[in-house]
């Protein structure tokens, strides 16, 4: 130990000046304000001197303690006594690290006793000495700084004194690390996977760099010694082996986050084929943070294709999957940077095929468009902020294209027939701020022939606020029900009034509206203001409109959903108040509208906002639906035989991993 604080002391001997420097960098916030400037900033002056003072003097010392001493035989001089090299490294070291946070230190006296901490802005008595001991996280991230300013000089100056080719190799290893903390650590922070740490987790990485630094001039001096050149081989081997270790252990780690089941997950929302045998599910895992996992789950055997998620290298336009009327198609909507790529999911066998199309139309990735498939997937409609586009399949190639005009936005679209589509158009103010306009729509058909056409939508009356949920069609596109100034079902492609479903009144301006499959109609929303809490009003109407009769029901109108049909003339009826909270799903019988099933504590699964897989008009009503419980569960439910089972998320059996073939 005699030996270690001696060569320390002769470190620090001939650095002394250092110490009345760092003093004399105290007095600057003390002179200061004679030139004008405000005597409240002198504080955050000082703190910023002190700290800079301190990785100056790290660097001063950092740079010279082993390079330059090796350089000058100053180092052989220390060998050629009868120290040993652990001594010699220790000594320097401590030398380096007192002389750092010391002269931190005396830096900050001055200020601090001319500028007392309860004299400070926002704070209440106290002293500086006791805000430092309060803070733990701050102390570490001070020294550490000053372990990595040192280490970083020492690594440096050795590189510059050894004159090696071997430089060159440096390089590449410092690009290839910045390629894998951009890869595999990046992540970590970005979806929050090291939340739990909090500001820890970057001073464990600090450390950790830290620690290539301190084993690498470790062995600079246990295998170099006087040879810089052997120096600076053994000083890279050190750093570049710590460093690799943990850029492995992080991307190991990364892997294992992103290594999720379907049976590790809160499922978030879902999308369903029109059979009920495919299911795309997007969840989160305790362990992955805000990590988005998305699955495409066979529920009939448990099988399931992990898809890739949004890395940094890829942004995702939205995870909504979409699937074709048919069944044997999905499809996700993504973007590489350069342009729109459809991944189109072949499920007609016995594992998904994927095939990647490029479409032929750049979009924005700000765009945040809507899409959909026609029937068999032989087209795919594609609407973003300001236009509307098909493409046919599989080539890509735009067949057609309408543009939105600025303060429009999609509503809802539907597929008339293979080759064609139709879209409505909605009021927004989004952006500009501008004035909502009134009673006004529009619609938008796209035809496989290159037609486009963009025709005024008539309705009686405005919009409810927001707009959303202002327009419901039916499967084929040639109704549809809107809520202007009432509830209105109308001709789909020119706004003509079939019938007025309900007047004017309170409470129907947020509304769900459900297209059975023998064209009856039920819509749910708001009940009438009377005594007692607010509850949900249920009406159904025949296929022309007439009513067939209402009933009130003992659930939330916030947030309700009608639908789906889960078999012909039944209908599932929800709320949704809130992710955690529970919630009921009631059955009804659409002629009486009696309530004949409850199911406890699910509601049917929720989708995604950008893409939507409807019916096709004249399907058989599926007897297969997927509810989600408060636990983030996925449960079949099949109404033909009464069988449940949970597909996704806790406690869902761990089925086989496939691979989406190409």
């Amino acid at each position: 130990m005699s030996k270690l604080l001696a060569v320390a002391a002769r470190e620090l001997r001939e650095r002394w000046l250092l110490f009345p420097g760092a003093l004399a960098v105290g007095f600057f916030p003390l002179v200061l304000p004679a030139f004008g400037v405000e005597r409240d900033v002198m504080p955050v002056v000082g703190v910023v001197g002190a700290v800079f003072f301190g990785l100056g003097a790290a660097v001063v010392i950092g740079s010279s303690m082993l390079a330059r001493d090796a350089a000058n035989g100053r180092l052989g001089f220390l060998f050629s006594r009868p120290v040993s090299w652990p001594v010699i490294w220790g000594g320097k070291w401590l030398a380096a690290l007192v002389l750092a946070v010391s002269t931190g230190l005396l830096a900050s006296i001055p200020w601090m006793v001319a500028y007392p901490l309860s004299t400070v802005k926002g704070h209440r008595g106290g002293s500086w000495l006791r805000a430092m001991s309060d803070d733990p996280q701050g102390a570490a991230f001070f020294f550490m700084a000053i372990v990595l300013a040192v280490g970083l000089a020492n690594f440096g100056a050795t590189l510059f004194r050894s004159r090696s080719p071997w430089v060159a190799a440096d390089l590449v290893l410092l690009l290839a690390a910045f390629w894998a903390t951009r890869r595999y650590v990046a992540p970590l922070w970005l979806y929050g996977v090291l939340i739990p740490w909090g500001a820890w987790s970057v001073a464990i990485a600090l450390g950790l760099l830290g620690l290539g630094f301190v084993a690498g001039s470790m062995a600079q001096v246990a295998v170099g010694r006087t040879d810089v050149r052997r120096a600076h081989g053994a000083l890279s081997l050190g750093f570049w082996a710590v460093v690799g270790l943990t850029l492995a252990s992080a991307a190991g780690y990364w892997a294992w986050v992103r290594s999720a089941g379907p049976a590790d997950v809160d499922v978030h929302a879902v999308t369903r084929d029109p059979v009920g045998r495919w299911i795309h599910v997007e969840g989160s895992a305790r362990r992955s943070g805000y990590y988005p996992h998305g699955f495409l789950i066979d529920t009939t055997s448990g099988r399931y294709a992990r898809l890739p998620g949004p890395l940094l290298d890829r942004d995702r336009f939205g995870v909504g999957m979409t699937f074709s009327a048919d069944g044997r198609f999905a499809a996700l909507l993504s973007s590489d940077g350069s342009g729109a790529t459809l991944a189109l999911f072949d499920l007609g066998g016995g594992a998904p095929r994927l095939s990647e199309v490029a479409l032929e139309a750049s979009l924005l990735r700000t765009d945040n468009p809507v899409f959909a498939l026609s029937p068999t997937a032989t087209s795919v409609f594609v609407a973003h902020a300001s236009g509307a586009s098909l493409f046919a399949l599989p080539s890509g190639r735009r067949v057609a294209t309408a543009t939105i005009p600025p303060d429009w936005r999609l509503s809802a679209v539907r597929f008339r027939s293979e080759d064609s589509a139709r879209a409505w158009l909605i009021p927004s103010s989004r952006g500009s701020g501008a004035k909502r306009p009134g009673a006004e729509m529009r619609v938008v058909d796209l035809a496989a022939d290159g037609t486009a056409t963009t025709v005024p939508f008539p309705i009686a009356g405005p919009l409810p606020p927001g707009a959303w949920g202002a327009a419901f069609p039916d499967a084929s596109g040639i109704r549809i029900v809107t809520v202007d100034g009432g509830l209105h079902l109308r001709d789909g492609g020119t706004g003509e009034l079939r019938a007025t479903l309900a007047a004017a009144e309170g409470g129907w301006g947020r509304l769900s509206v459900l297209f059975l499959d023998d064209g009856r109609i039920v819509a749910g929303g708001p009940s009438r203001p009377e005594p007692g809490p607010p509850r949900a009003l249920l009406r159904a109407f025949d296929a022309a409109g007439a009513p067939i009769g209402e009933t009130r029901l003992d659930l939330s109108p916030g947030g309700l959903t009608v639908g789906p049909e889960v078999v012909p003339g039944r209908v599932a009826v929800s709320s949704f108040r809130a992710p955690i909270l529970p919630e009921d799903t009631l059955v009804l019988e659409v002629d009486t509208l009696r309530v004949v099933d409850r199911l406890s504590g699910l509601r049917p699964a929720v989708g995604f906002w950008n893409a939507s897989s409807a019916v096709p008009a004249g399907a058989t009503v599926p007897r297969v639906h997927f509810f989600r419980d408060g636990e983030g569960r996925v449960i079949r439910v099949d109404f033909a035989t009464g069988d449940r089972k949970v597909v996704a998320g806790p406690g869902a059996p761990r089925g086989e991993r496939i691979s989406a073939g190409r």
